[in-house]
């Protein structure tokens, strides 16, 4: 055998062949071409190949109009990359005794239930952190959005809405699973959620600036924050999302998570999680159809494990996960085979993350091709905003302007109830020509409150206090003249309004 093919093979036995030769230049360069692309206020990215941080670099600003530029210590919402924290926590605990992986929530959780007493009776911990409760994808997600419902509250309502499909056989993103599986810790461990993430977790990794609530934010913490469409927004308080939503971290701290996910387990000679555990968290579980942009990429399957998203890419398979609350976006994606690492946290929500994840792969593992990765997912968004303002412009023109109510403004005021959400108020302000509703959905009425329009017949057009969602439409059931309830018409892919049937008192 020539030294040099030999020395190809121990390379590539060594799983450093390709990830010694990315050009970090070049990625400097495409990052920045990409925050033009997508018009980006700030972003955060580094990469961790073989045990060491090989890149990490601040791009744009915390805010807009604000000369202060991201670093790598800027914080930033990582919404769903909570996840893995919850998962690696409910294995600590299997590992202890304390759970085992198919324990029915029951078990813990007495009065737990959802509305199949059947799927209430056999649904796992592991059910719980795989997605495939039988709810839709972000079913229940309002039930915590910008809403005063403790976290035991919140999976209490959950029981009030129907399922969608069958146990066990198709995904669904759930958001409520996962705060279930927060609440389950807790009875575990006998301490929160947030506590048992911070002592076994946070701290012995020295992530001393990830924090699971915004209220833990210093004086001098420098913050990210959230913008929609280049506009800065508010921080939100997500609290009581707890388990799947609720961390906020920075580019220094994550890089330290995602070694110690490549570590398999180990910090400093210290193992947290076994690697048989980390493993499992690793295995699919619930298995995702492979769409035929993701075939047109070389990828031959997706599915989900305990926390993470899992595909394969180039002939590797890459654990992965984003995050998306309004105004940010973020990712980690693993490379395990190849103890390769990628983080992206953005305070604007785009598919830059998914760009900058494939591209940074292309560099390690293919550095011959040229795909441009952010104008391809860019000119998507695009096309997305293009088709939501085509789809306005429809209803607008399809709108019937000779109509009226069918009832008096003040008969449609009053307080309504729906069993799974709860309630919502409807008032009248102003007087004679003047006067419109005012309508409020009391759990989250700083976000969901609105001066509604007469649109046409019994249908009244709102815009909700939240900049993150479109407008949308009241349609209040009438008869003989006399207001009984209201449905909310406001497509989104976010938040299912659609659940929501509200019944006069």
């Amino acid at each position: 055998m020539k030294m040099k093919t030999l020395l190809s093979v121990i390379l590539l036995l060594n799983g450093t062949l390709f990830g010694q030769e990315i050009d970090f230049g070049k990625l400097n360069n495409y990052v920045k071409k990409a925050m033009r692309d997508y018009k980006m206020p700030g972003l955060a990215i580094g990469v961790v190949q073989n045990g060491d941080i090989v890149y990490q670099q601040g791009y744009g600003v915390t805010k807009t109009g604000n000369e202060q530029r991201v670093s790598t210590n800027a914080m930033f919402g990582i919404a769903s990359l909570s996840k893995a924290f919850t998962a690696a926590s409910i294995g600590m605990l299997v590992e202890e005794g304390k759970l085992k992986w198919d324990d029915k929530v029951t078990k813990h959780l007495p009065d737990w239930k959802l509305n199949d007493p059947l799927v209430t009776n056999m649904m796992t911990i592991e059910d719980l952190l795989c997605h495939r409760s039988g709810l839709k994808t972000f079913d229940g997600d309002l039930l915590w959005y910008g809403s005063n419902y403790s976290r035991k509250e919140i999976i209490t309502r959950i029981s009030h809405l129907p399922l969608s499909y069958e146990y066990r056989n198709g995904f669904g993103y759930q958001n409520i699973m996962y705060i279930t599986a927060g609440e389950v810790i807790e009875k575990a461990a006998g301490m929160s959620w947030d506590k048992f993430v911070d002592t076994r977790i946070l701290s012995p990794l020295g992530m001393t600036q990830t924090v699971s609530s915004i209220t833990k934010y210093k004086e001098n913490t420098k913050i990210a924050y959230p913008h929609l469409k280049g506009v800065t927004q508010e921080l939100i308080n997500y609290d009581n999302s707890g388990a799947t939503a609720a961390l906020n971290s920075n580019l220094v701290d994550m890089l330290t998570w995602t070694m110690f996910w490549l570590n398999k387990g180990v910090h400093h000679g210290d193992t947290l999680l076994k690697a048989s555990t980390v493993e499992k968290i690793f295995n699919l579980e619930t298995p995702l159809n492979v769409s035929g942009f993701d075939k047109r990429n070389g990828t031959h399957f997706k599915g989900y494990g305990l926390g993470w998203f899992l595909m394969d890419y180039n002939g590797k398979k890459i654990v992965h996960h984003g995050g998306g609350l309004p105004g940010y976006i973020t990712k980690v994606a693993l490379v395990p085979e190849e103890n390769m690492g990628i983080v992206i946290l953005t305070n604007d929500m785009s598919s830059i993350c998914t760009a900058l994840m494939y591209k940074t792969f292309d560099m390690a593992f293919n550095p011959k091709l040229n795909r441009d990765w952010s104008k391809e997912f860019s000119g998507y968004g695009k096309m997305s905003d293009s088709l939501s303002l085509v789809k306005k412009e429809k209803q607008n023109a399809a709108r019937k302007t000779d109509t009226q109510p069918s009832a008096l403004l003040e008969n449609y005021t009053g307080t309504y109830t729906d069993d799974y959400y709860g309630k919502a108020t409807v008032t009248l302000e102003g007087k004679g020509k003047k006067a419109k509703l005012k309508l409020v959905l009391e759990p989250a009425k700083e976000l969901f409150t609105a001066t509604c329009d007469h649109w046409q017949d019994d249908t009244f057009v709102f815009k909700f206090n939240d900049e993150f969602l479109p407008r949308g439409f009241a349609n209040y059931k009438v008869e003989n003249g006399k207001v009984t309830g209201f449905t909310i018409d406001l497509p989104n892919p976010d938040f299912h309004f659609s659940n929501l049937d509200f019944v006069k008192e």
